[in-house]
């Protein structure tokens, strides 16, 4: 016999899925690179003779993907997708439903508050990045997981006077990195390399044209950019210079001006490796596979178009229903 979607729901530890399988009408996990969480969502048949028992705010749901190998086989290995705390639920009618929806975000944590400090606190201790990142992981019970890229980069003086959150996104936008919350870890690695935080290339997924149900590929001219442009203030020169990333037209240019050379240089070069990877994108469904996660590489081939080739996946959302088992892929160009 075929490979069969399999799947597993546990409910605060206890597994539900087996009691519940032929009133399950569908299960999705989202997965991203992002810092938007990863979400899960599981609509049940609620029948008014037997009604599911309404979820709890606190309440964990784990879910666990993949397949069996023909219907007597009950011990088929499974891929963890994540727990997810139930924020929202619903129940509707007639047709009665019970719907869960899960999120992995911290938003409880004091991630969000603002506060006031000074990084670093000694003026005469270079602030790293790396140890800026790891301080407020700390703070918040959290393991950083800093890129390599990133641990011995030199920032200039901060005067910090929102909460930890937007620091930290911030300091991902300028430096083209993922800012990610999972697993009781803060990730703060490069985009769109293909590579682990130990900078090792992350393993492949191989995709055939057999595997492929649909794909979309675009491609937005508006987006490449020639050369990037940023300032920075000379304070031995007193005068604003300029650095580029790239070179040729179109030229873009940042609106700040940045508070020396390196940090301007840093900024034009994140922008340009963001523009021109995200000028080319790719969305695909293909037959369910749990393996391909948030910032994995897949490698297209056997389509004789341009889709073959090697994409990082930005968001990936695997979905069983009663048409089977899908998965979404939203991919982008990798950075060179």
């Amino acid at each position: 016999m075929g490979l069969q979607p399999q799947y597993s729901i546990k409910a605060n530890g206890k597994e539900v899925a087996e009691r519940l399988r032929d009133r399950m009408v569908e299960v999705r996990v989202s997965l991203r690179t992002g810092l938007q969480s990863d979400t899960c969502y599981v609509r049940f048949d609620n029948l008014g003779t037997a009604p599911i028992q309404e979820p709890k705010a606190t309440d964990i749901v784990e879910i666990a993907m993949g397949y069996k190998n023909g219907a007597a086989d009950k011990s088929a290995k499974l891929s963890p997708l994540g727990a997810f705390e139930v924020g929202e639920y619903s129940v509707s009618g007639p047709v009665r439903s019970l719907e869960l929806f899960g999120n992995k975000m911290l938003w409880h944590t004091g991630l969000k508050t603002p506060k006031q400090k000074s990084w670093p606190d000694d003026p005469s201790t270079p602030q790293k990045l790396g140890d800026l990142v790891s301080d407020i992981a700390a703070e918040h019970g959290l393991d950083p997981k800093v890129g390599p890229d990133f641990t011995s980069i030199e920032l200039p003086h901060i005067e910090q006077s929102e909460s930890d959150l937007q620091l930290l996104t911030k300091l991902a936008e300028q430096y083209d990195a993922v800012l990610k919350i999972a697993q009781d870890k803060l990730v703060f690695m490069a985009r769109g390399t293909g590579k682990s935080l130990s900078g090792k290339p992350l393993k492949e997924v191989e995709i055939d044209v057999g595997q492929l149900l649909s794909w979309h590929y675009m491609q937005d001219a508006y987006r490449k950019v020639g050369e990037v442009k940023a300032y920075f203030y000379d304070q031995n020169e007193a005068k604003r210079k300029q650095v580029k990333a790239g070179k040729g037209a179109p030229a873009t240019i940042l609106p700040y001006v940045y508070a020396d050379e390196a940090y301007a240089t840093q900024a034009a070069t994140a922008k340009h490796n963001r523009l021109n990877r995200s000028a080319k994108s790719m969305r695909a469904k293909v037959i369910g596979n749990p393996a391909i996660g948030a910032g994995a590489v897949v490698k297209i081939v056997n389509t004789q178009t341009t889709v073959d080739g090697k994409w990082y996946v930005s968001e990936v959302e695997h979905c069983i229903n009663g048409e089977g088992f899908a998965s979404y892929l939203l991919c982008e160009q990798i950075a060179s």
